[in-house]
């Protein structure tokens, strides 16, 4: 048989609902769209059979006891498994595990239904495997003697989690197709599973659908198992031929030191980080909502008086206001005029009040950057209004509508790998974006009944990561400065501005404010930062409040002085232009195919030479050359105009050359982009390695664990925890020392974590 059903349903139940319906008022169950679900069914079982049909042979259903028995026995026996989920939902506190996915060599992909439904009787499916049962043969994998099983999975946080809440508690992922995707290429098109396997187990000339395609918004649960286990079955089996493409080329058995050091990252950093993360999602934090709704209250009011404020601003040119709307009856000027229209503002700034353009690529523009350059009351009015209806719509009156019902905290998503250089991201919301600067929004997170929060820090975290890139590049002159135990920016000011170490301090010795001395290093601090941020001049200048022509004088001073930045910076665009990438102090790559691009690229139109009058420039005959490429000379005559050209002439040149048949794609832009990232994708990397291992630490200490410790939120540099209050001395110690020892052994020298306890993020400091 192409699969297993078990026993034969009993279907007299549903036949004797069937007709208790039938003797009522028709309801037929719709699904999004307006079609009733029987429809849907029949639609998505022809889907399916055309689709994956194929499979039949391959795939099971396992509703039979000594089945599942003799299949984990056969898992155990290979020490191997591959694992999915199929869900009715994306939150495991709130939504119901469908069914698990499994595979293992020697056998078909199998799926084990435990929660499906009868779109006819809206009651739990027959046939299906009792929960217990299950739960009972998987944790058969984690008592074993010797070898533990190996467990692919893709995704695995997603799956981990669902499977603790059906209760495995002990489910762990040893390899993450996800995960290893994004150290192998994280400028993928596209991360998710059947795009990976198409691409790389299929050559692309597989049918990469998605759920979506299939199921278009039903539950899984609703889907009968006899026709959704294709699909469900599919996945594991797909999950271990993509993962064990991927062992072959990330693996330390290689003599290319890139790879091992890739794998290191993936073995010691991404997957040790899953449980880390799966943790803290399920933890979550706790959300004070009646101090939320003190905060609306407030900041309601305080938006009723920015606007209050701008009609007032306004008063001042009602004359010039009254004259544009009796001179435009039929404008688009509202009275009063609202703030919160774009248009209106636009007409009141540019032609009332005649404020001229303030930016020639929006020339009508009202967005911030705009705005904060025009010196009137009415847009900095705008402006403290927009702040505070910013404030309101993202986190104030939002943020209670994320809040878990069943235990009043908020479960955000955690993007293990949210940006490209490693560094972690979080949705649903963004914990990590809550405002620092108002320390209002931040006390809305607060600690556990009995429990207090806490947060760490790494002091200078990103220079420390530069000083120890430096000396991997065999500079150690920053090195040198923090093993000293000098401030970097204070030695970089006193190299760069000629002046005693002393003097560039920010405090006295008896405590006082040291005016000149704080300059200098703040001087030095924003130059050093704006290069490992990748900002321009003219950023650093406005940063600084000075000329971008003085911001470059500064940052040439301390180009001078502390030479080792300015050879950091071009040691990583030479790294980048020579190999296609950069690399972390832990090897991780961040990979900039760009920065290899040419600066100009010549294709035929059409990908066709055009007849041979069309290239013959000089009134000679053109000579033979490869139809696949413009010729050589033809490329230099027009590299030769090009790089000869003024501002604003190079559009002429393309129009020329198109008419002679010719694109030019100019690749100025994508460098320019490439060359920004250089820098900063090293060292936000490398901060993001060091987070990530101070965080797997943590977790995994098991004096942490005696005294209740638990991580909640990771903030880039810093880690928010909670723990009881009687253990806040201990776990504050442990905390930093954790913290700072994992840095360490990475970076090979000190740095310090500053820890501060409090009832609320950003609350008043209590003291143990």
């Amino acid at each position: 048989m192409a699969f297993e059903f078990g026993k034969r349903t009993d279907r007299t139940a549903d036949k004797k609902v069937i007709a208790k319906t039938a003797r009522s008022a028709k309801q037929v169950t719709t699904v999004k769209g307006g079609t009733d679900i029987l429809s849907r069914i029949n639609q998505i079982k022809a889907m399916v059979e055309r689709s994956l049909g194929q499979y039949k042979d391959k795939y099971q259903v396992i509703r039979n006891e000594d089945t599942l028995k003799s299949y984990i026995a056969k898992v155990i026996e290979n020490r191997y498994i591959a694992i999915d989920t199929e869900t009715d939902g994306l939150d495991p506190l709130q939504n119901n595990l469908a069914g698990i996915c499994i595979y293992t060599y020697g056998l078909k992909g199998s799926y084990i239904p435990l929660n499906h439904i009868s779109y006819i009787t809206g009651l739990k499916a027959g046939n299906q495997l009792d929960s217990i049962f299950v739960r009972e043969q998987f944790e058969r994998l984690f008592k074993l003697d010797g070898k533990q099983v190996e467990i692919d999975m893709f995704n695995a946080k997603f799956d981990i989690r669902f499977l603790r809440a059906f209760g495995l508690k002990d489910i762990y992922c040893t390899w993450d197709g996800y995960l290893a995707g994004r150290i192998l290429n994280e400028n993928e098109e596209h991360h998710n599973l059947k795009y990976l396997h198409n691409k790389y187990c299929l050559d692309g000339k597989g049918d990469a659908f998605r759920f979506d395609d299939l199921f278009k918004g039903i539950p899984f649960t609703y889907i009968p198992p006899d026709v959704g286990y294709l699909y469900a079955a599919h996945d594991p089996v797909i999950t271990a031929e993509l993962c064990d493409f991927q062992r072959k080329y990330l693996t330390d058995d290689t003599d290319r030191e890139d790879i091992r050091n890739m794998y290191w990252v993936f073995r010691n950093i991404e997957m040790p980080c899953v449980k880390v993360v799966a943790d803290m999602e399920d933890t979550g934090v706790l959300f004070d909502n009646d101090y939320a709704n003190e905060l609306s209250v407030k900041y309601n009011a305080l938006l009723k008086e920015k606007e209050q404020a701008f009609y007032k601003a306004c008063e001042e040119y009602k004359d010039k206001i009254d004259r544009y709307r009796i001179s435009h009856p039929d404008g688009k000027l509202d009275f009063p005029i609202s703030i919160s229209s774009p248009t209106q503002l636009a007409i009141l700034f540019y032609d009332i009040l005649d404020v001229g353009i303030i930016d020639k690529k929006y020339p009508r523009g009202t967005g911030e950057p705009v705005l904060s350059k025009i010196d009137n009351p009415i847009a900095k009015a705008v402006l403290e209004y927009r702040e505070i209806a910013k404030l309101l719509s993202t986190y104030i009156d939002k943020l209670p509508d994320c809040v878990n019902p069943n235990d009043k905290r908020i479960h955000c998503n955690f993007n293990q790998y949210g940006a490209d250089t490693g560094r972690m991201s979080s949705s649903d919301p963004n914990l990590q974006n809550i405002p620092s600067h108002n320390k209002d929004i931040r006390k809305m997170f607060v600690a556990s009944d009995g429990y207090v929060l806490m947060s760490s820090d790494f002091s200078q975290q990103e220079p420390k990561c530069l000083a120890a890139l430096c000396k991997k590049d065999g500079d150690a002159q920053m090195y040198d400065t923090f093993m000293a135990g000098k401030d970097l920016y204070c030695e970089i000011a006193s190299k760069a501005f000629n002046k005693p170490y002393e003097e560039c301090r920010e405090f006295n010795p008896d405590g006082t404010t040291n005016k000149e001395g704080k300059e200098r290093r703040t001087q030095a601090k924003s130059i050093l930062l704006g290069v490992l941020y990748g900002r321009g001049e003219a950023s650093i200048g406005e940063q600084l409040g000075c000329s971008t022509e003085k911001a470059k004088a500064i940052k040439n001073s301390v180009f001078k002085g502390f030479p080792a930045i300015k050879k950091f910076e071009q040691d990583s665009l030479d790294m980048a232009y020579d190999l296609g990438y950069v690399t972390t102090v832990c090897g991780r790559k961040r990979r900039l195919p760009d920065m290899q691009l040419p600066e100009f690229e010549f294709k035929w139109k059409n990908g066709v030479p055009p007849d041979d009058d069309l290239l013959d420039f000089d009134g000679m005959n053109t000579p033979e050359y490869d139809t696949s490429e413009v010729p050589e000379d033809i490329q230099n005559r027009y590299l030769r105009k090009l790089r000869q050209a003024r501002f604003g002439e190079k559009r002429k040149i393309f129009e020329a050359a198109n008419e002679e048949g010719i694109w030019i794609v100019d690749n100025g832009g994508k460098i320019a982009d490439a060359t920004r990232q250089c820098v900063n994708s090293r060292i936000q990397g490398s901060a993001a390695d060091l987070t990530k291992l101070a965080m797997i630490r943590l977790n995994n200490n098991e004096e942490l664990k005696r005294l209740g410790f638990r991580l909640l939120v990771p903030v880039h540099d810093e880690v928010i925890a909670e723990c009881p209050i009687e253990n806040a001395k201990q776990c504050s110690k442990l905390l930093a020392e954790t913290m700072s020892k994992a840095a360490e052994s990475i970076l090979q020298m000190p740095i310090r974590c500053d820890v501060e306890i409090s009832k609320a993020w950003y609350g008043e400091a209590i003291e143990v």
